[in-house]
């Protein structure tokens, strides 16, 4: 890429060839000059001191020049100026209004009442399916594109092994809390059943069972958080989505909520979150120990009806 073009207007200025131009500022990275016919007064354009046509040609050192200067400016407009708000534009191309394609950025004071008046539609027509089916196809260049090109924001292996060792660490606790689930409710089940048994009384044989349920809730929730850090463990190990580095957060690993989903699936995600799912409750750790003590609770109430 050349780093000036002769016929664009932008570079004359940048190379001190336009004699008109209001410059307001340069360094060794960009020029600001105010616009031939301003939106308003104080209206300044940013632009690289390099060609650059779009921001789709913009290497990462230019932008970050780039956005340290527009941040510096802004604070000058300001000051110079003091309008009651500032719109930075910065557009792409003959359908977003580019009309000069050496890249800019536009800083436009603002005032209530001035004559640019709202720049947004009031509303937009489009679906909800269109707006989850672009949400979908950008989430997954998002990811691609990190991939592709090395981003920082994708982690080094080291990272990654780093990160799978905190979510284990976790998954660990959780399966060690299970255990000592069921190791606490053994001595509780084992008196309150055997008082029940022996002195034929419903009351604490009602009190066993209710502690059998509330251990089983418990522990049906550990498992469920288990099993949902295994998920952001798999989440992890193989690349599948963009997690934020070392996150211990299991939604991370979860599809977000589309905005077209009805109010059935929206309840049933929150509620899935705090309430085990029969796959859990079912589950070989859970049904079959907790379900034995529950029917002997109720088989020992029975004889203690019957007597």
């Amino acid at each position: 890429m050349p780093t000036s073009d002769p016929d664009c207007p932008f570079c004359e200025i940048v190379d001190r060839d336009d004699p008109d131009a209001r410059e307001v500022y340069r360094d060794e990275h960009v020029v600001a000059f105010f616009p031939r016919n301003p939106a308003t007064l104080g209206h300044t354009l940013v632009i690289p001191r390099l060609h650059v046509p779009d921001i789709w040609a913009l290497d990462e050192v230019t932008a970050e020049q780039l956005a340290r200067a527009t941040m510096r400016l802004a604070a000058a407009v300001k000051r110079a100026v003091n309008p009651d708000g500032l719109n930075v534009i910065q557009s792409n191309g003959s359908a977003a209004s580019q009309t000069v394609f050496h890249l800019h950025i536009h800083l436009v004071p603002r005032w209530e009442g001035d004559p640019i008046g709202r720049i947004w539609p009031p509303e937009s027509n489009y679906s909800e399916e269109e707006k989850d089916e672009a949400w979908e196809a950008l989430r997954a260049e998002c990811w691609q594109g990190e991939q592709q090109v090395g981003s920082p924001v994708v982690p080094s292996e080291e990272d990654r092994r780093k990160h799978l060792d905190f979510i284990q660490a976790v998954i660990t606790r959780m399966s060690a809390a299970s255990s000592s689930v069921k190791g606490w409710l053994l001595p509780v089940v084992t008196a309150t059943y055997g008082f029940a048994l022996i002195q034929h009384s419903r009351a604490v044989a009602l009190l066993g069972l209710a502690a059998v349920v509330l251990f089983m809730f418990l522990d049906a929730n550990y498992l469920r958080q288990e099993r949902a850090y295994r998920r952001l463990y798999d989440t992890v190990a193989q690349g599948m989505r963009a997690v934020p580095r070392f996150s211990l957060d299991p939604s991370e690993a979860d599809d977000p909520i589309p905005a077209s989903a009805g109010w059935r699936e929206r309840v049933g995600t929150v509620v899935g979150r705090w309430v085990p799912a029969w796959s859990v409750w079912s589950s070989w750790s859970i049904l079959p120990f907790y379900g034995a003590l529950l029917l002997i609770g109720v088989g020992i109430h029975i004889r203690a009806v019957i007597t």
